[in-house]
């Protein structure tokens, strides 16, 4: 019994053994390619001035897709592929979760464009929206800043603007 455990052992071994010098390189490659791929990616989101919120989670979720992958791809060289069918289809789960909570997030993004595009809607305007009454200093793509009369600072998601009533109040109206 001990010598059939041994050969079964050795004969392990031996399958991937030979295989292991060919995964090792393919991880130190596709672990550069990995880093360079993701400075790629973060500097053409920054050319469009995207929020760093949305860059961190797309480089997030963009360095994670390429790590299984390349942990599939290892898996298969090494001989193994249902493993490696069984790594890459975490991909298909985890882009389930990510569509299913995304909802909130473009909503913020397409109302934080829309917002952004309107001229009267800017850094400096006097707004007022549902019982929040203030100077907006800063917009983003994502969220809005309000510092009402009493300096309070309030953090609105853009997506607010979108379903609800908001008030640009005229230069003229604010020093009355």
């Amino acid at each position: 019994m001990d010598n059939e455990l041994l050969n079964e052992i050795y004969t392990n071994i031996m399958t991937y053994l030979p295989k292991l010098p060919t995964a090792i390189i393919i991880l130190g490659l596709g672990s550069i390619a990995i880093d360079f791929l993701n400075r790629v990616v973060a500097k053409i989101m920054q050319k469009f001035h995207l929020d760093e919120a949305l860059i961190g989670f797309v480089k997030g979720f963009f360095t994670f897709a390429c790590w299984v992958f390349l942990v599939a791809i290892i898996f298969a060289v090494m001989g193994l592929p249902q493993i490696s069918v069984a790594f890459s289809g975490s991909i298909a789960l985890v882009l389930v979760g990510v569509a299913s909570n995304a909802n909130s997030m473009i909503q913020d993004l397409l109302a934080g464009v829309f917002l952004i595009a309107d001229h009267d809607f800017k850094v400096g305007a006097q707004i007022k929206i549902n019982n929040i009454s203030g100077t907006v200093t800063s917009l983003d793509i994502k969220k809005t800043k309000i510092r009402d009369v009493d300096g309070n600072l309030h953090v609105i998601s853009n997506k607010t603007f979108d379903s609800s009533v908001y008030v640009i109040y005229q230069e003229s109206e604010q020093d009355s």
